[in-house]
This record gives structure tokens, C-alpha cells and sequence, in this order.
């Protein structure tokens, strides 16, 4: 649990490295929890580079949980135990639906979400990755 929680603020603290700093201010008058701050408003001023980087922030978060679930079960094993942690459903979620895919495509993903629906920028970014691309790719596997 408290690895899951580190996990999650070294995500939510690479988002905000990537956001521009006007583009911060202009969040935070708004959605008190981060994650919901991260709007397609703010997406779409963001540059690419940096909406990579966010998006490598979660690859790392993720990667980090999997190699702890790895040593968890491995360590049940040894002791003949069944694994205590599982990996949850958005992070065997992330891993499937952009299996192979570049961070390019995935930043292209989401800019043509935002570009078609324009009239829902207010709509948090992990929010459109979960709903619109990831959970659609995890149902059609």
C-alpha cells in the first residue's frame, strides 16, 4: 500500500514538472486533486517533449509497481505463500493497451481525442487515457 501511494505521487509529481507554469496557476484556481487539474486545456498548451515526459512519468510508475509485485510474489513463493499484492486494473490495463506503442502515438492519441472533442477540455487527461484509449483496447483484447 505504501509503495502504491509513492508510486502514485511520483506520478502526480512528474505531472506537474510538466505542466507550464501559467498553465499550472490557471489549474489550480480550479480542481483541488492534481490529477484533475491536468485538463485538456492545459494538454493542449503543453509541448510534446512534455507531454512524453508525463507520459514516460507513468510508464516509470508503472514499472515500478510491476517490479514490486514481481519481488512480492517471488518472496510468496519462497514461503509458499500466495502473492499479497496484485497489480491493479489500470496498470495491467496501460501495459496492454499500449503494448508497442511509441509515446509519439500515444500523445497523438490523445491530441485527437481533445481535437474532436473540443467542447470537453475541461475533461482530466488520465481520465480520457483510461476511458477513451485504454479501457476500449483492454475490451476489444
Amino acid at each position: 500500500m505504501r509503495k502504491s501511494i509513492m508510486t502514485l505521487g511520483l506520478a502526480l509529481a512528474l505531472v506537474f514538472a510538466c505542466i507550464p507554469a501559467d498553465a499550472a496557476q490557471q489549474a489550480a484556481s480550479g480542481a483541488k486533486n492534481p490529477v484533475d487539474q491536468f485538463t485538456g486545456h492545459v494538454w493542449q498548451q503543453t509541448p510534446d517533449k512534455e507531454k512524453m515526459s508525463f507520459l514516460f512519468g507513468v510508464e516509470t510508475a508503472i514499472a515500478v509497481e510491476y517490479f514490486v509485485h514481481d519481488k512480492l510474489a517471488e518472496k510468496a513463493a519462497k514461503e509458499g505463500k500466495a502473492p499479497a499484492h496484485t497489480l491493479s486494473p489500470f496498470e495491467k490495463g496501460w501495459m496492454k493497451a499500449f503494448e508497442g506503442m511509441s509515446r509519439a502515438d500515444a500523445v497523438k492519441m490523445v491530441d485527437a481525442w481533445y481535437a474532436a472533442n473540443p467542447q470537453r477540455l475541461d475533461r482530466p487527461v488520465m481520465e480520457v487515457i483510461w476511458y477513451e484509449l485504454v479501457a476500449p483496447r483492454i475490451s476489444a483484447k
